[in-house]
């Protein structure tokens, strides 16, 4: 029986903007409630920063970002920014998009993370992230609008 491999998990390029931008764009418009040329502009400004771990495959990308809880002491945070699958109907693009959130976890151990916040703009089932990351906490957070 053969081996199925799935596609190589690399950087996101700029290139790769062009080749997902189709059917990413509409979906972090509607997620992050971004006009279209801010959020290109935005895509692109990450692409060679430390501080985000922007990742692509054949049918999904992914954006973590590092967050520094406190800064004068404490471990610093990875938060998922988006797990995206180019079609959620389609079970191989969901399960190659569940495999950023091992790349997640290996980022956040080699940072000194030890939280990382999921789920926050994923079309990646909660069942299959937790087969990634193990036990999913939860946890209330309060906030003020201005």
């Amino acid at each position: 029986m053969p081996v199925l491999e799935l596609p190589a998990v690399r950087r996101f390029e700029l290139a790769d903007l062009t080749r997902h931008g189709a059917w990413l764009v509409p979906k972090l418009v509607t997620a992050l409630e971004m006009p279209e040329q801010r959020l290109a502009s935005w895509l692109r400004s990450l692409i060679d920063s430390s501080d985000f771990l922007f990742l692509a495959q054949e049918h999904s990308v992914a954006l973590a970002e590092l967050e520094r809880a406190n800064g004068l002491a404490g471990k610093p945070i990875v938060r998922e920014r988006f797990v995206l699958a180019e079609d959620i109907e389609n079970p191989e693009h969901v399960k190659e998009a569940a495999g950023f959130y091992d790349e997640f976890k290996r980022w956040a151990k080699n940072l000194g993370a030890e939280i990382i916040v999921v789920e926050e703009t994923t079309n990646v089932p909660h069942d299959m992230i937790k087969e990634r990351l193990g036990k999913i906490y939860t946890r209330q957070q309060q906030f003020a609008r201005v």
